[in-house]
């Protein structure tokens, strides 16, 4: 590996369990709170939670502390992310804000986004949501159609996004948009922050398969933006964009594995309890188990390549085509641990039922297994772009 945790990580790594310990509510796995809330109530639970993180030290871990952060590196980043993950504490509300839109204020934001905007993502004053996917450009993002036009010195957009996660909870979206019509498919957009709140953009929820709302369509309609809300230059956001899907996929699932881990050893528990374990299943769970010592070792290789200063690029693609499939057999063999008792009124019965409905999913957002397939085919491993087949 190409990372070692020294006695200094190891104690800093005790200082997260013990505030997890002493912050969580008492059993939070076992009483199953995160699946049953919703609404108001989930969103009210969610700031809460992250205010609480960012009052006890725990949250912008590497950010600058001239901005609000700690000023650690990636390594402390990595190890809360993992010991956040193996406690099941509760996912960000504000991932987009948090793994998205500050690292690129970061890396291209003015001085004037970094100190205004990235403060109040750490102190929940500000949830952000993305505006990338459309009705028609879903992982194909050179095809979007939403239009911001230049006036008054600014923006006015018009268009739709689709499978928007927390636009309905959002204060701001970061928004993909075409400025030139006449520039090639990569060329010609760029990003820009919109205020939810700004008039002319309506949400409309869309519910999931477990009865929860998650994504959302957003319609844009003569919305006004300055030009102090764009990030990055004109017509380079498709370069800003990729940096984006970039921290998403090295960055942003570092942790999964002590989350996936701890749901694969609550299937154990549960098949041991009701007779249920057979042969069979263990080899499927030492499988499993292997797959996610196989992804955390990519993890740790990837941090350290971040530790060193280095960009992971390309090859991140390797960690969301890995860690999807992973969850969605984790997921399948909850169905086959609780047999009868999957529809059944009881705490681990209910997370499951959210983790099977939920990673469905995981293979499509943030770019589909078949993309993520193509990227490493061509852009890592060197191998003849895909034949394009003619739309007939």
């Amino acid at each position: 590996m190409d990372i070692t945790f020294t006695k200094s990580h190891e104690h800093y790594r005790a200082s997260i369990q013990a505030w997890l310990y002493e912050n969580l509510p008492e059993n939070w796995v076992e009483a199953d709170h995160w699946p049953r809330l919703s609404g108001d109530e989930e969103r009210d639970f969610l700031i809460d939670w992250e205010r609480r993180l960012y009052a006890g030290g725990y949250s912008g871990i590497a950010w600058p502390k001239a901005y609000g952060g700690q000023g650690l590196g990636p390594v402390e980043d990595y190890i809360v992310n993992e010991e956040i993950g193996r406690a099941s504490a509760p996912e960000s509300l504000n991932t987009i804000g948090r793994e998205l839109v500050a690292p690129i204020l970061l890396s291209v934001g003015t001085e004037e986004q970094k100190h205004h905007y990235i403060p109040r993502i750490l102190q929940m004053s500000d949830v952000w949501c993305q505006g990338f996917s459309e009705p028609n450009a879903g992982s194909d993002l050179a095809s979007i159609r939403t239009l911001a036009k230049p006036a008054n010195e600014g923006w006015v957009v018009n268009g739709q996004k689709i499978w928007t996660s927390y636009a309905h909870m959002a204060s701001h979206c970061i928004l993909l948009a075409r400025t030139d019509l006449d520039a090639k498919a990569y060329q010609g957009m760029t990003l820009l922050i919109v205020p939810m709140a700004t008039p002319g953009i309506e949400v409309r929820g869309i519910r999931h398969l477990n009865g929860q709302r998650h994504f959302n369509e957003v319609f844009f309609t003569d919305v006004a933006v300055s030009d102090d809300m764009r990030i990055g230059e004109v017509n380079a956001g498709w370069q800003v964009a990729v940096g984006v899907l970039g921290f998403e996929r090295a960055t942003t699932r570092l942790y999964r594995q002590g989350r996936f881990m701890q749901e694969l050893s609550a299937l154990h528990n549960a098949a041991s309890k009701s007779g249920r374990l057979t042969d069979a299943m263990e080899d499927k769970m030492g499988e499993i188990a292997a797959e996610l010592q196989l992804l955390r070792y990519h993890n740790l290789k990837f941090l350290g390549r971040i530790d060193a200063g280095s960009k992971i690029g390309d090859e991140a693609s390797l960690l969301k085509l890995l860690w999807s499939q992973i969850h969605q057999k984790i997921a399948r063999l909850g169905l086959e641990v609780l047999g009868p008792d999957f529809d059944a009124d009881t705490p681990l019965a209910s997370r499951f039922r959210k983790i099977y409905l939920t990673a469905r999913g995981e293979t499509i957002y943030a770019g589909s297994s078949q993309i993520q397939r193509n990227i490493i085919a061509e852009r890592v491993l060197g191998l003849p772009r895909q034949e394009r087949r003619p739309v007939r």
